[in-house]
């Protein structure tokens, strides 16, 4: 095991509870990329993080990747 894995393994609840700094530019960014998606692409989101933007955006896209990138 990665010396990232065994970080993000002991922080990972933690930061899946922090909420989110500023909620209404949040919002934005989820509103405008949306405007970019149809329901025929394949779309990748590298350095996902908890997933939790993955899961927002899937019912806009025929699939989506989401990927954590551990360095």
């Amino acid at each position: 095991m990665t010396t990232s894995t065994k970080f993000w393994d002991k922080i990972a609840d933690k930061y899946s509870k922090q909420p989110i700094v500023d909620e209404e530019s949040y919002q934005k960014k989820l509103t405008v990329t949306q405007e970019y998606f149809n329901p025929d692409m394949e779309v990748l989101e590298f350095g996902c993080g908890t997933g939790g933007t993955a899961i927002i955006h899937a019912p806009y896209v025929k699939h989506i990747r989401a990927i954590l990138d551990f360095g």
